[in-house]
């Protein structure tokens, strides 16, 4: 387990300071994702696509969080 979230945080270390993100809405394909991210079942095709969207969206780096905490 430790594993998974060193490389969660190598990940979400990548990213820009919040503040620099837009506040748009989480689409249902969106959500998918996000939910196929934090279970680590993500495909890798769609992480490149999944991270940019996560660096120009808060609402949806905030899911994750959420996701990620069990919800």
């Amino acid at each position: 387990m430790d594993t998974n979230f060193q490389i969660l945080h190598q990940f979400l270390d990548s990213f820009s300071p919040v503040g620099a993100r837009s506040t748009d809405v989480v689409t249902p394909e969106l959500e998918t994702s996000l939910q196929s991210f934090a279970a680590g079942n993500i495909e890798e095709s769609q992480l490149e696509d999944l991270s940019r969207e996560l660096l120009a969206n808060e609402t949806a780096m905030e899911r994750l969080a959420t996701l990620l905490k069990g919800g």
